[in-house]
C-alpha cells in the first residue's frame, strides 16, 4: 500500500517542532486508511509532551498493538485522570517485557520508552511519590542499558540528564546520601565551563537548583534555576513552571520580593494539559504567598485554602513548601502563634522536606514556644543551641540568648547578647529574620538600654532599620506594625530630650538625607546622590519629620538650620 502523503507532512511539521500540526496530519492519514498514521501520531504527541491531543482517540489507540507508542499514550492519559500509580505500573511492566510488538515510527530519533519513564518519574517527583519515581528511573536505565548491549538506538539527548537530575531530587528528599547530587554536579560542570549547556540540560539544572534550595544554598539554587528556566524549550511548560515557582520562593527567601513577583507574574498551569492538576497547586501557591507577604491576607486566604484543597487530591511537594512558607509568614505577621505552631508541626510530617536552614528552623520553633509561653521548652531549646559551636556565629541564637537572659533578670548579659546579635546580621539572613532580630534589640533597648536604663534613641535606630527594610521589601503588614513601634518610640525620644539639639535625634544617614532635603533636592534626586531607592528616601524623610516633630519638608531645613 502506497504511503499516504499526509505522513510526510506530519514528519515535516514535527521537524519544525509544530507538534499539534504534526499530530493532526498523522491522524488525518490514519482516518484516510493508512495504518501507520495512528502510531506516528502517538509517537509525535509523546515526544512533544502533548498526549492530551489524543484523548478523543483513546479507544482506537487501546485497540492497537502493545508497545511504547500505544502504552505511552494510555499511561499519560491515566496521569491526566489522576491515576499516576496505574501509569507507572503500565510502563514499568512494558519495560520488563522483552518484546515490543508495536514499532515506533520515530525510533531513529531516540528510544521512546526511556523518555516516557523519565516523564513519569518527573510526575512522581512533583507529587512526592519518591518510591514510584525511583522505580521509573531504574526501569528507564535498565531499558537503556539493554539497548546499548545490542547496539540499539539511544534515547533522546535530554533523557539521561533528566534522569540524573530527578535522581538527585529523590535522593535529597529521601535522605539517601549525595552520590546522585555529586554525579549531577560533575556532569554539568564541564558543560558549564565550555558554555555548552542547551535545552537538553534544562530539567537537570532545575533539579540541581531544587536540591540546592532544600539544602539551604540559596545563591547556587537561584543561579541554576534561572539558567534552567532560560534553557527550557516551549514544549516543556511543566519544567518551566516548576522552575519559575521554585525560583520565586528562593528569591523571596533572599529578600528579592519584587524579582519574585515579576518572575511569576504570568505563571499559570496550561488548561487541558496532562500536567495541569500537578502544576496548578504550585502556580496558585506562589501567587497566594506574594499576597500574604504584602499583608493582603483577605486576598491570600482563599487562594491558599484552594491550594491546600488541591494538594489533598494531587500532592505537590513544591506547592506544600510554598504553602508552608505562606502559613508561617502569615502567622508571624498576624501574631497568631497557635497557627505558627500548627504550620511547624505539619512541616515535620514524615517524608516532608522543608526548605529552611537549621538555624532558621530553630528560630521558628523557639519563636512559637516563647509566644505560647512554653518556657521550659524554650529554655531547654535555647541552652541546647547555645552549647553548639556554630551557635556563636548565629544572630538568631544570640537574640534568643538575650530574651532568656532578660527573662531571668540578667540584664547586662542580655544587652551583650543583643549587641552580638546585631553585629552578626548579614545578607545571608532572611530579611524577615533580620527584622525580627532588630525588633528584639529595640524592645530590649527601649526597656533597659546599655546600663539598665531605657535608651529610646538607640531603640529607635533598630526599629527604623527593621521597618525600612520591610518597607523596601513590600512587606506591608509587618512594616505597618513596626511603624507603630517607631512612632511610639519617637514620641518617647522627643519627650525625654525637649531641649536637646534636634540634629542629635537623627542617625548619620538621616542627617545626610535631611541636609539634601534642606538643599531643595527631591526624593528621586536624593536617591541618586546617596545610592538609595526612592522608597527608602521617602521612608527616611517621614522618620526625620517624626523625630523633629515637624510636618513638612520645608520645616526640616528650618529646624536644622540648613541653608540652601
Amino acid at each position: 500500500m502506497r504511503r499516504h502523503p499526509l505522513l510526510d507532512e506530519a514528519r515535516s511539521a514535527w521537524r519544525r517542532q509544530e507538534t499539534e500540526t504534526a499530530v493532526r496530519a498523522a491522524l488525518a492519514a490514519h482516518a484516510a486508511g493508512d495504518d501507520d498514521g495512528l502510531a506516528l501520531a502517538c509517537s509525535i504527541a509523546l515526544r512533544g509532551y502533548r498526549a492530551d491531543l489524543l484523548g478523543a482517540h483513546r479507544n482506537e489507540i487501546a485497540a492497537s498493538p502493545a508497545g511504547a507508542p500505544r502504552d505511552g499514550v494510555l499511561a499519560m492519559l491515566q496521569v491526566g485522570h489522576g491515576d499516576l500509580d496505574g501509569a507507572v505500573a503500565r510502563l514499568v511492566a512494558l519495560a520488563d517485557a522483552a518484546a515490543d510488538p508495536q514499532r515506533d515510527p520515530l525510533e531513529d530519533e531516540g528510544m521512546l520508552l526511556p523518555l516516557l519513564l523519565a516523564s513519569l518519574a518527573a510526575g512522581c517527583v512533583v507529587s512526592a511519590s519518591w518510591v514510584r519515581a525511583r522505580q521509573c528511573i531504574d526501569a528507564a536505565r535498565a531499558v537503556m542499558a539493554a539497548a546499548s548491549g545490542i547496539d540499539g538506538a539511544p534515547p533522546p539527548e535530554h533523557v539521561p540528564f533528566d534522569l540524573l537530575g530527578l535522581e538527585a531530587v529523590v535522593e535529597r528528599h529521601t535522605g539517601a546520601g549525595d552520590a546522585a547530587h555529586r554525579a549531577l554536579v560533575e556532569t554539568l560542570a564541564p558543560l558549564r565551563l565550555r558554555n555548552s549547556l542547551t535545552s537538553a540540560h534544562a530539567l537537570a539544572l532545575v533539579s540541581l537548583g531544587s536540591v540546592e534550595h532544600v539544602s539551604g544554598r540559596l545563591g547556587e539554587a537561584a543561579l541554576n534555576l534561572a539558567r534552567g528556566i532560560r534553557l527550557t524549550p516551549a514544549w516543556r511548560p511543566g519544567v518551566r513552571l516548576h522552575g519559575e515557582v521554585e525560583l520565586a520562593l528562593v528569591r523571596i527567601r533572599q529578600g528579592r520580593w519584587r524579582d519574585a513577583a515579576e518572575g511569576v507574574r504570568t505563571t499559570t498551569a496550561r488548561v487541558g494539559s496532562i500536567e495541569h492538576d500537578w502544576l496548578e497547586p504550585p502556580a496558585l501557591a506562589v501567587h497566594g504567598l506574594l499576597l500574604a507577604l504584602r499583608g493582603d491576607f483577605d486576598a491570600s486566604r482563599p487562594v491558599l485554602e484552594r491550594v491546600a484543597l488541591l494538594c489533598r487530591h494531587t500532592p505537590s511537594f513544591l506547592a506544600q513548601m510554598v504553602l508552608t512558607h505562606a502559613r508561617i509568614m502569615a502567622a508571624i505577621s498576624l501574631s497568631d502563634w497557635p497557627a505558627l505552631q500548627r504550620a511547624l508541626d505539619d512541616a515535620t510530617e514524615p517524608g516532608y522536606r522543608h526548605p529552611y536552614r537549621v538555624d532558621e528552623w530553630r528560630m521558628l520553633t523557639l519563636l512559637a514556644a516563647w509566644h505560647l509561653r512554653s518556657i521550659d521548652e524554650f529554655r531547654s531549646g535555647v541552652l541546647a543551641w547555645e552549647a553548639e559551636s556554630a551557635a556563636d556565629e548565629s544572630a538568631y541564637c544570640w537574640a534568643f540568648v538575650s530574651i532568656l537572659a532578660e527573662h531571668d533578670g540578667r540584664y547586662a548579659e542580655a544587652t551583650r547578647a543583643v549587641d552580638r546579635a546585631l553585629g552578626l546580621l548579614s545578607l545571608d539572613n532572611d530579611p524577615l529574620g533580620r527584622a525580627w532580630v532588630r525588633v528584639v534589640a529595640g524592645i530590649h533597648y527601649s526597656r533597659f538600654g546599655a546600663h539598665g536604663q531605657p535608651d529610646p534613641l538607640r531603640a529607635l535606630v533598630v526599629y527604623e532599620d527593621a521597618s525600612a527594610e520591610l518597607t523596601e521589601l513590600g512587606a506591608g503588614g509587618l512594616a505597618r506594625r513596626y511603624d507603630e513601634a517607631v512612632a511610639a518610640t519617637t514620641t518617647a525620644v522627643v519627650r525625654v530630650s525637649p531641649g536637646e539639639d534636634p540634629a542629635a535625634r537623627l542617625t548619620d544617614q538621616q542627617r545626610k538625607v535631611a541636609d539634601a532635603v534642606g538643599q531643595g533636592y527631591t526624593s528621586g534626586e536624593i536617591a541618586g546622590l546617596l545610592h538609595l531607592s526612592k522608597r527608602t528616601v521617602d521612608y527616611h524623610v517621614a522618620n526625620i519629620m517624626r523625630r523633629l516633630g515637624v510636618s513638612t519638608r520645608r520645616e526640616i531645613a528650618r529646624v536644622l538650620g540648613v541653608r540652601p
